[in-house]
């Protein structure tokens, strides 16, 4: 039994890795200088003879939803900053405007909404996929083990049933990401 339930923690900690990178990769579509600016702070700028996190060098301001700003606390870093941000390529260019960096976030039209909508469904349906080669990779381990059909059965279902909880995960960050994509 303790090889199932091994089996079951592995197949749910697989599953868990999926769902994050599925967050992280779907938090990083962007619609306006809110969901920008978190991942802005984290891009990482070269000064002082190393590399440290947007935040810690500098002050970025969100003037309003379509418009951010970077005021760097030492100004010789500026052109620092900038590099980073073009470097990061997130569909924009930053303009240095000498004390601060000026972002104008481009207005997002119906095409474009669809488009991020298409992008988000493939990302989506590759993580199912993901979760369903787990669900395959760990139902091959349960019938590898030396144990009876009725609790092999029993661990198959188990295993289902994290995938099937798994893929309503996926959905509802779908369908959560839809919203914020069609409310805007």
């Amino acid at each position: 039994m303790d090889e199932l339930n091994n089996i079951f923690s592995s197949c749910q900690r697989d599953m868990e890795k999926i769902l994050e990178k599925l967050q992280k990769e779907i938090h990083h579509i962007r619609l306006g200088s809110k969901s920008l600016s978190s991942f802005l702070s984290k891009i990482k700028i070269k000064c002082y003879e190393t590399f440290f996190p947007l935040i810690e060098v500098a002050n970025i301001s969100i003037i309003d939803n379509m418009n951010i700003s970077i005021h760097p606390w030492d100004r010789s870093i500026i052109s620092n900053i900038e590099k980073a941000i073009i470097n990061a390529n997130l569909g924009f260019t930053p303009t240095n405007k000498g004390d601060y960096i000026h972002i104008h976030l481009p207005i997002i039209t119906e095409e474009s909404r669809k488009n991020l909508m298409k992008k988000i469904k493939l990302q989506i349906e590759h993580a199912k996929i993901l979760v369903r080669r787990i669900r395959k990779k760990n139902n091959q381990h349960i019938r590898k083990l030396q144990i009876s059909e009725d609790i092999s059965k029993i661990g198959e279902n188990h295993i289902q049933k994290i995938t099937s909880e798994y893929i309503k995960k996926v959905e509802n960050l779908f369908l959560n990401k839809e919203k914020e994509i069609l409310r805007i």
